[in-house]
């Protein structure tokens, strides 16, 4: 006789709920599956995958119920009998062995794919390895909206600390502050940034007090390595730095020697005060490199320096602003030098090994006197001080390439890059050189990833639109290029390229609108200082107009030369007048100026920019009529790297009096793509 319990498990099966059971079960395991491996990539917020599993599992008790009241047979949906079933009736199964094992086939094809096939499971390594971090942007809670600047600066600064512990890696500024504000969960961001952890916190400033949350985050898991609350005095911050620094290293089982312990407790400045100004200035500075955004930081850096005379961090950052002014072309003066030298001196004084003097020192070197090897040798010894600190790498790239050696400076780059994969700068500057080695396929790769990480920037399309026009020697898609760019970014910034493309496709009245449309007399960027009469003047002798040329040609010419009296070491400047010249039949004043250029930037000093200015001598000597010297200089860009290009040979007009030159047309068929 057969116990209550035998009975029961042997309705269970007659009615089937056993089968149900399992075949929910399966489905349901697909389901999340699917979940874990899409929602985050697709954008969906966590809220519906939580709520989608909360149905599941309230469906789990409704579905058993339901197949133990009801059947399915050939009639159709019935109640179940209390009674065994007829065994003449035949009952259509509601799930079938077959079908059970289609869906455990499924659930282990689910399982496999979400672990391995879809990159987001929480199998997948951390590209930086298991010792690597992001410091997400800390919230600002505070009252006033103004105190973000606050809180972007205590995500700086916990950065800055946690890449001075050599055992642990960490993701530079540019690319976790895009995720500020972000609905996303903390494992899809670890798994877009490549690291094994994730640092959330927020910020709440009321007068003298400071409330800090952190919380640490396994990527793998999802859950809290370490979390703390701080409820501090102001004056405290420098410390909640240093102990959240600590905590983070311990909770990733990270090494610190005594000497990066030492470093972590060591604080910039004894000022909040000038702390405040510290932050506003690096967080202005941050917004680019126009006049008058240097012009702010240094303001702001000059009064934290007024309150704490012995901020040694706020003096290094106040000299490289100085430097960037120069660099930049806005003052190319020697007063501007003496200024930035003398505040990376002082900083020097107060820090000698603070790595942000040292950085501050470098740039003084790359940025004011072009003194490379000094530059790299600074930029070395910051990054033996923060080994955590992509940045560095990025800042030694720029001098190997300065320096002529692009592969290594390629490499560099892509270090960088593992910290800061997001930058849409970064990758822009790795297409840059790409350019200039004449790897075209990569470069163009380059800028459409730095488009797609940034598509309000307008320098990557800049580039790529120059990129096109040196491939194909025609402006189709490189206009085409330039049309998106305008659409997502501001128009003004495209103004001078579509002159330039204008006057070469012989568009030549709408040149002279566009320019009519640019409020500056001059274009002035890092390697060019051209007049807009310049521009007229060009066009109008396109046009078959000389007299009115020269008249536009002279005009920039009393500008050029009032400019070189100004800063007679600007290369730019003299590049310029010497074109000028040559376009008024000054051969030998052209000639000069053209050489003075090359002179002050050689190639030999600057692998870089130099070539630039060989190309401008190469366009003085085929305006002024000598066309070997300009042939010989093409002949020898084209063997090194450089933006000249064959491209670019055929489509600007400047070159056409070589166009029948037998050895100008052997130098476009021995290049020819």
């Amino acid at each position: 006789m057969n116990s209550p319990r035998t009975n029961f498990i042997t309705e269970l099966r007659r009615r089937r709920v056993f089968r149900v059971a399992a075949f929910y079960g399966g489905i349901a395991f697909v389901i999340i599956q699917i979940i874990d491996g899409t929602f985050e990539v697709m954008g969906i917020p966590a809220w519906v995958s939580r709520m989608v599993i909360i149905f599941l599992v309230i469906g789990f008790p409704v579905s058993m119920i339901l197949a133990w009241v009801f059947d399915i047979t050939d009639e159709g949906i019935v109640r179940t009998k209390g009674r065994p079933v007829d065994a003449k009736r035949k009952s259509q199964p509601l799930i079938g062995n077959k079908a059970l094992a289609t869906i455990a086939l499924a659930a282990v094809l689910a399982l496999v794919w979400s672990r391995f096939g879809s990159g987001t499971g929480s199998a997948s390594e951390p590209t930086l390895g298991p010792k690597s971090v992001a410091v997400l942007p800390f919230a600002n809670l505070s009252d006033s909206q103004e105190d973000e600047y606050f809180s972007d600066g205590m995500t700086d600064d916990i950065i800055t600390h946690l890449a001075k512990i050599g055992d642990l890696r960490v993701i530079a500024r540019t690319s976790v502050m895009q995720y500020k504000n972000t609905q996303k969960r903390a494992r899809e961001i670890a798994r877009e940034l490549g690291v094994a952890a994730v640092l959330e916190g927020s910020v709440r400033r009321a007068g003298d007090k400071v409330r800090i949350i952190s919380q640490l985050i396994d990527a793998h898991t999802d859950e809290h390595l370490w979390a703390e609350t701080y409820d501090r005095d102001l004056t405290d911050i420098f410390a909640i730095q240093s102990d959240v620094a600590k905590k983070i290293a311990a909770a990733l089982k990270a090494v610190l020697s005594p000497e990066e312990t030492q470093r972590l407790e060591q604080q910039p400045t004894e000022s909040i005060a000038a702390y405040d100004y510290y932050l506003r200035a690096y967080e202005y500075g941050r917004h680019g490199y126009e006049r008058k955004t240097i012009e702010t930081a240094i303001d702001l850096y000059q009064k934290a320096i007024a309150v704490d005379s012995s901020f040694a961090q706020a003096y290094a950052r106040l000299g490289r602003n100085h430097a960037h002014m120069y660099w930049f072309g806005y003052d190319r003066t020697s007063q501007r030098l003496v200024m930035a030298r003398e505040a990376v001196d002082q900083a020097l004084r107060l820090k000698p090994e603070d790595p942000v003097v040292r950085v501050a020192n470098g740039y003084y070197y790359y940025h004011g006197s072009r003194d490379y090897a000094r530059a790299l040798d600074e930029f070395y010894f910051a990054r033996r001080m923060e080994p955590g600190n992509g940045q560095h790498a990025e800042n030694i790239a720029y001098i190997q390439r300065r320096l002529g050696k692009f592969e290594e400076a390629v490499a560099n780059l892509k270090t960088a890059q593992d910290y800061d994969p997001r930058s849409s700068r970064l990758t822009t500057e790795l297409g840059y050189t790409y350019n200039v080695l004449r790897w075209y396929d990569l470069a163009e790769q380059s800028f459409d990833r730095a488009i797609e990480l940034a598509p309000d920037n307008s320098g990557p399309y800049l580039y790529k639109a120059w990129l096109q026009v040196y491939r194909t020697g025609n402006t189709e898609s490189a206009r085409q290029v330039l049309a998106e760019g305008m659409r997502l970014t501001d128009p003004s910034l495209f103004l001078w390229m579509l002159v330039e493309f204008d006057i070469e496709d012989g568009h030549y009245d709408a040149a002279l609108e566009r320019l009519t449309a640019i409020p500056e007399d001059v274009r002035e960027e890092q390697v060019v200082f051209i007049p807009k009469e310049a521009y007229v003047g060009w066009i109008f002798e396109l046009m078959g107009e000389p007299a009115e040329a020269r008249r536009h040609y002279e005009n920039a010419r009393a500008l050029l030369e009032g400019k070189v009296r100004e800063s007679p070491d600007d290369e730019r400047v003299h590049a310029a007048s010497g074109w000028v010249y040559a376009h008024l039949g000054l051969a030998d004043e052209a000639i000069r100026e053209g050489r003075k250029a090359v002179d002050l930037l050689p190639v030999s000093l600057d692998a870089l920019d130099g070539p630039f200015y060989l190309e401008y001598l190469a366009e003085i000597y085929t305006i002024v009529g000598e066309h070997d010297e300009a042939l010989e200089i093409l002949e020898h860009l084209l063997e090194i790297p450089s933006w000249t290009s064959i491209g670019a040979l055929k489509f600007h007009r400047v070159w056409d009096p070589l166009r029948e030159n037998p050895r100008f047309k052997a130098l476009l068929e021995k290049y020819r793509e």
